[in-house]
């Protein structure tokens, strides 16, 4: 028997695990003197070895560094107080300003149901936006999720603050400071290499309007959402690009593709003038929240910049630069040229600019210093503040760079308001070179949908179609809409355009199948829109080299630019609507907004309409939809928002003006016996134009084979009886009751007004050929007994063609 007593089997592994290092550290001091003797016998330089060893410090300390910070975060994440008191940096903003309030309750929800917003983006990110970024440039077709773990934190509100002035009183704006430090992982592979991305930090201020207020639940019409700048984007890469993540290499390497590709995604989704947003009520037209009117235009003179640093050594004589600035707006980015070799480079360019949110929105601007081979380095920065340059108009000034010991940058902003009067595009042309390419208009163009578009040759499948829009060498695509041949693409564009007199909208429409043969084209002159009204169409087009029946329905609305400021171009309907036109001003609407007998004048089957008139917003489409006996006795409005300068069913059964009653059930068909049409006049003497909107008929005779009828409205405002004098209603199928809600403009100086008439032919929509009724009533109103000074809203009855009264003027008095 041994006296010597057994090991514990913890001293055994305490004395084999110490054994291991002792080897392990051996093996990694000889692996050291093997490397140094092995440099000598190879005759290396010794400077390899320094430069491997100033990259390897510079990585640990980045990675410590970039570590700390994304703790930091975390720390905040789980316990935003014990965070706070234990350092002073990367505070929320509520500690910062006062307005500004704490939103815990929120983060507690939004603690709650992240793991169900987790499987919601994993079912984003590979249906929606994989394919978008697989389309977005050429080398990453091969793009594809492979792992996506958004990780156990949420991202959290670090402050909330609710704009109480400078609202209308029928929306709400709310922005919130944005923190998203997160512990996702997410792995990509991109032709056959492997990368992923983890510690995705995001940090922004995020800006939701709930719009409009209504009198029911869920008390909110609508609610969109979106970035006002670029957010702030920092990761930890993995797998090999975390290997290729040095100096002098970063910019060939894939954590700059990676940045750009998440930079641009979020962008396009929720980055003004891209947005977020989902109707709460039915009604609600989804356009007034998606693509909602710019405020302006800014133009941008870059000039020059002095007393630069120099990013450049030199041997002899002072360190030189070469400069060039970028502009950085939302997802928009402005470069100048490269200008070699100095500290004081004069550039003198201009870009121009879109703005949709002149009060929070900021220009980042950056001098860079151009190193062919390398990363630009970059030598000040400064921020541009849109909101003031609109408030004076023009801002000429030298902007110190930040960041930087010394330097600055001279720049010069024009505020441009836009006017939807062609009358100002003389005194626009005349305001710009004719040698230079700035802008005289924005064109904004609502590509809705397209039907009927045919098959090419051969083929038996339905297409997949995209359209290319364009303006000269601006050129925007729409989507693929695979195996369809009537495609709803929904996609805003906006054209800067030099002059609308000379150039053209182009559209074509191709089949991904097969993209070098096109399925129908459209080239529209601009000068079009100059004399439509309220300077929009929005109807359907017939496409060319298509089908006999292939339309494409879209909205396309011009603005001109202009340095004056008339409150009665900002006319947020007026962009947004249809049938709207911009000739009241805002002293009318206020009055109108109190008008104390405005409610016995709204029809019953309206007064829910009503309890949204700041707001409300009805599709054409779906007014034609409702039946017969709910329009007795109502106006339905154009789809409309309350903004200056428009006319709507709502506020002119509003107004405190002459306005006739519905007619009752035995008087619908009229005297004659063929209907009544409803009308709404009003003269525009800022504008010299008299306004017309057609808004119903009720009772008109059945003409077709069917007992129904297609009717349209054409009027004349005689004496002229010219083709260009002509204004004609779009055509409504089967209907004998049907709702225009168009409104047309006549241009007419007010003294001209009482030796005019106003000719209305109701006709039904036949073939050449064909023996169906075509005139289904007339009726001509003497301008000279109307006071038109004020909107006032009518009643007509419809005469025969053939009828002596048909050729006598019908007076106020006689129809009321």
């Amino acid at each position: 028997m041994s006296d010597v007593a057994p090991k514990s089997p913890r001293k055994a592994r305490i004395e084999e695990t110490q054994l291991v290092n002792v080897v392990f550290k051996y093996f990694k001091l000889a692996g050291v003197a093997v490397g140094v003797w092995l440099s000598g016998y190879l005759n290396f330089s010794p400077s390899w070895l320094l430069i491997g060893l100033i990259l390897y410090v510079w990585k640990e300390r980045q990675g410590q560094r970039k570590k700390l910070q994304i703790e930091i975060r975390q720390d905040i994440a789980r316990d935003e107080q014990s965070a706070i008191l234990a350092r002073v940096e990367d505070l929320p903003s509520w500690v910062h300003f006062p307005e500004v309030e704490r939103a815990e309750w929120f983060n507690k929800i939004l603690d709650q149901i992240w793991p169900f917003i987790g499987d919601y983006v994993k079912e984003l990110l590979t249906t929606n936006i994989q394919p978008k970024i697989q389309t977005s440039h050429a080398q990453m077709s091969s793009f594809v999720f492979t792992k996506i773990d958004l990780g156990d934190i949420p991202p959290r509100i670090g402050g909330v603050k609710v704009y109480t002035e400078n609202v209308r009183r029928d929306e709400i704006y709310m922005d919130l400071d944005i923190i998203y430090s997160s512990d996702c992982e997410l792995m990509m592979k991109i032709k056959g290499i492997n990368l992923g991305v983890e510690d995705l930090q995001v940090r922004g201020t995020m800006r939701v309007i709930f719009k409009p207020l209504i009198g029911r639940m869920p008390l909110f019409g609508g609610i969109s959402v979106f970035f006002l700048n670029n957010p702030t984007i920092d990761f930890n890469l993995k797998g090999l690009a975390d290997a290729l993540d040095f100096p002098g290499l970063r910019q060939c390497s894939q954590r700059e593709m990676v940045e750009d590709i998440i930079a641009e995604q979020i962008a396009n989704i929720m980055v003004l003038p891209n947005r977020i947003a989902v109707p709460m009520i039915e009604e609600l037209n989804l356009n007034l929240l998606k693509y909602p009117p710019p405020e302006g235009v800014l133009r941008i003179h870059m000039m020059e910049a002095r007393n630069l640093v120099s990013a450049d050594l030199a041997f002899v004589g002072k360190g030189k630069s070469d400069p060039y600035a970028v502009l950085k707006f939302g997802p928009e980015k402005f470069k100048t040229k490269v200008i070699n070799n100095t500290v004081n480079p004069a550039w003198n360019e201009v870009f121009e600019t879109v703005i949709d949110c002149k009060d929070a929105q900021v220009i980042e601007l950056e001098i860079r210093d151009e190193d062919p081979g390398s990363k630009d380095d970059k030598i000040g920065t400064a921020s541009i503040d849109i909101s003031s340059t609109a408030a004076s108009g023009t801002v000429d000034c030298w902007l110190p760079l930040e960041n930087v010991k010394k330097g600055d940058v001279h720049v010069k902003l024009v505020w441009m308001y836009l006017a939807n009067d062609p009358m100002v595009l003389e005194q626009a042309m005349k305001q710009i070179d004719a040698s230079s390419e700035l802008s005289t208009c924005v064109l904004m163009v609502n590509l809705d949908s397209a039907k009927d578009l045919p098959r090419l040759k051969k083929q038996i499948a339905e297409p997949s179609p995209y359209a290319v829009v364009s303006i000269g060498p601006k050129t925007f695509e729409t989507d693929e809409k695979p195996n369809t041949d009537s495609p709803v693409w929904e996609k805003p564009f906006r054209f800067l355009v030099h002059n609308p007199q000379i150039q053209k909208l182009d559209i074509q429409i191709f089949d991904k199948k097969n993209p070098k043969e096109s399925l129908g084209d459209l080239t529209l002159p601009l000068k079009t829109l100059l004399s439509a009204p309220d300077m929009t169409l929005d109807q359907n087009f017939a496409l060319k080299n298509s089908g006999m029946d292939s339309k494409i329905n879209m909205r396309l609305c011009l603005r001109i630019l202009t340095t004056e400021n008339n409150p009665a171009w900002r006319s947020e309907s007026s962009i947004l609507n249809t049938n709207s036109s911009s000739v009241d001003p805002p002293a009318v609407q206020k009055e109108a907004k109190s008008t104390p007998d405005s409610a016995s004048l709204t029809p019953q089957p309206q007064k829910e309409a009503a309890k949204t008139e700041q707001n409300p917003v009805v599709k054409k489409e779906e007014v034609k939809q409702v039946s017969a006996a709910k329009l007795e006795g109502q106006v339905i409005p154009p789809a409309s928002n309350s903004g200056p300068q428009t006319i709507t069913g709502t506020e002119v059964r509003q107004r405190k003006t002459k306005s006739s009653p519905a007619p009752a059930e035995s008087d619908t068909k009229g005297a004659y016996g063929r209907g009544r049409i409803q009308l709404t006049f009003r003269y525009s003497s800022q504008r010299q134009k008299l306004v017309v909107v057609v808004h119903k008929c009720l009772n008109l005779l059945p003409c077709d084979s069917d007992n129904l009828a297609d009717p349209y409205v054409k009027m004349y405002l005689l004496p002229d009886k010219s083709s260009g004098g002509k204004r004609k209603t779009q055509v409504v199928k089967n209907n004998l009751n049907p709702v225009f809600d168009e409104t047309f403009e006549f241009p007419l100086k007010q003294e001209e007004i009482a030796g005019r008439d106003l000719d209305l032919t109701i006709r039904n929509d036949t073939s050449f050929f064909s023996s169906n009724t075509k005139v289904m009533g007339v009726v001509t109103i003497d301008l000279s007994k109307m006071d038109i000074s004020k909107a006032a809203t009518e009643w007509f009855d419809l005469h025969p063609e053939d009828s002596d009264d048909a050729d006598k003027p019908v007076s106020v008095e006689s129809d009321v």
